[in-house]
């Protein structure tokens, strides 16, 4: 389905496409990025718990509200739409190179500002739930 709505075939008839297509990429992985490096590296402290990782029910630390951070919606959202207007709007087009690194700064202010700070998270490994080699 998406690559219907995306047209892969036009991104070959035309360089501007490839311009505009990359470019709006590049804006929304940006803020996706900036968000993930503060929630692992600020928030969490670089603290992950494997096992819980995998568990899908609703008590498990990173379900959210039914499988989706609403904070970190609300911090890519505004942040995706700015970067999107710096690559892609011609009113920015000498910034629009740096859409990108604009777009990560911007998702990583944001959802620093939304996060939840207060928690306590835990580091463990999961050599528990490993499945062991047959070799």
């Amino acid at each position: 389905m998406i690559g219907l709505i995306i047209l892969p075939w036009n991104l070959y008839n035309s360089p501007v496409v490839i311009v505009y297509f990359l470019g709006g990429l590049g804006a929304l992985l940006g803020p996706l990025f900036g968000i993930i490096m503060v929630d692992y590296w600020i928030i969490r402290r670089s603290k992950v718990n494997v096992p819980q990782l995998y568990i899908d029910t609703n008590d498990g630390a990173y379900y959210y509200r039914k499988g989706v951070n609403p904070r970190a919606i609300a911090a890519f959202i505004p942040s995706s739409l700015a970067s999107l207007a710096v690559a892609l709007l011609p009113f920015f087009a000498g910034a629009s190179e740096f859409s990108w690194f604009i777009g990560a700064a911007l998702g990583a202010i944001c959802y620093l500002i939304t996060a939840k700070k207060r928690v306590e998270y835990t580091d463990q490994h999961g050599e528990a739930i490993a499945v062991a080699t047959t070799h």
